[in-house]
């Protein structure tokens, strides 16, 4: 079985299983964390996926769920600004079209971010937001690599359909959880681990 038909078995029931967590309630990060997991997974390794909301004044970006990023990467980068050369989710989110970032070391749109991302031995970064029914971004869904490199044809598609998969997790859990917004991952504002906290900007 090929990864491609193995990450389309996955994540048809990863979505199955994010609707059913959100029509018991379950706050969304948790929905959209075990959705990542199961797609780092059938992914077949080597990845490390990002999602990142909308926060309600449209300005900013939010933590929604990244299982395998450091919590001090995390906690680094929640608020960012959208806005261009805003790392590769600020810059996709802000033109409203996915973002290839293929080596962060020499990126001038991780310009700000850099040292952190290399501290914690990112090297590159495909970011693709994500849109409600009418059009506007609320999210944005990225891939982490530990070596700078190209996304091939097939990888391309992998982060199309997780993306959706993750748009649609999003929709679902504002539909069934009537006071959800796209901005709100979890039912409190987010906390990380402080499992190094040092040297943080």
């Amino acid at each position: 079985m090929t990864v491609a038909v193995e990450l389309e078995r996955a994540l048809a029931a990863g979505e199955a299983d994010a609707r059913a967590r959100s029509q018991a309630g379950e706050p969304l990060g948790k929905v959209l964390e075990e959705l990542l997991l199961t797609a780092e997974i059938a992914a077949g390794g080597g990845m490390v996926a990002s999602i990142l909301l909308v926060d309600d004044s449209g300005e900013r970006l939010r933590h929604g769920a990244a299982p395998n990023l450091p919590a001090v990467y995390c906690a680094a980068i929640d608020g960012i600004r959208i806005g261009p050369g805003v790392g590769s989710c600020g810059t996709a989110a802000f033109l409203g079209h996915p973002v290839y970032v293929t080596d962060i070391e020499r990126d001038e749109l991780w310009a700000d971010f850099r040292d952190l991302a290399l501290r914690y031995g990112l090297r590159a970064c495909w970011s693709s937001p994500f849109a409600d029914d009418s059009g506007a971004v609320i999210g944005t869904f990225a891939i982490y690599h530990h070596t700078p490199r190209s996304p091939t044809p097939v990888e391309l598609d992998a982060v199309a359909a997780i993306a959706n998969a993750v748009r649609g997790a999003v929709l679902d859990h504002r539909r069934f959880n009537a006071g959800a917004r796209p901005g709100r991952a979890l039912d409190e504002p987010p906390s990380f681990a402080s499992d190094d906290d040092e040297g943080l900007p």
